[in-house]
């Protein structure tokens, strides 16, 4: 069966699972935006949000960090910690 990938998962996951996954995504976009994470590896973190639809193919370093904060925001909602789904907040270049 297939599922649409915008539709929300079906089991819940524990509050200190979406905890770590929001540090981790924050650390990843504050290494991307320092420079500090190789291309190879900035790539490959791009090309998954690219093939779940989440960035275009034609991204750049501010894009990519844009889209990881969005996925982080998306995160924290579904933990609770916000009441309405966020709007997507332009980062600085």
């Amino acid at each position: 069966m297939a599922t649409n990938p915008a539709d929300p998962v079906p089991n819940p996951v524990q509050h200190r699972d979406t905890d770590v996954l929001t540090g981790i995504l924050a650390i990843l976009e504050g290494a991307i935006w320092a420079g500090q994470l190789d291309e190879r590896t900035t790539g490959k973190v791009a090309e998954r949000f690219v093939r779940e639809g989440l960035l275009g193919a034609d991204y750049d370093q501010h894009d990519l960090r844009q889209a990881i904060n969005d996925m982080n925001q998306r995160i924290r909602y579904a933990a609770g910690e916000y009441d309405t789904p966020p709007s997507s907040v332009p980062l600085p270049p």
